[in-house]
């Protein structure tokens, strides 16, 4: 089974997907230099796709950014 492209998706969104396709999924972090994941404890984040790697077995790796959702007066911005 050829695997679409989840590039771009919210990382969620691109797990439900690949669970109703039958893939099992595993997800990796990429965070920024000297980053931590208790950095983003407790702050509006999102994460998404920007890596997709197909393993044997019908096993996908994605690998996932943070993206902080801030607030301002006229809802959120980038």
């Amino acid at each position: 089974m050829k695997l679409p492209s989840f590039l771009g998706f919210p990382l969620e969104a691109a797990k439900e997907s690949l669970q109703s396709l039958g893939f099992a999924c595993q997800v990796q972090n990429l965070l920024p230099p000297r980053g931590r994941e208790e950095d983003f404890t407790g702050q509006p984040v999102r994460q998404y796709v920007v890596r997709q790697q197909l393993l044997p077995e019908n096993k996908v790796v994605l690998t996932t950014v943070y993206r902080i959702e801030r607030r301002c007066e006229h809802g959120f911005e980038n």
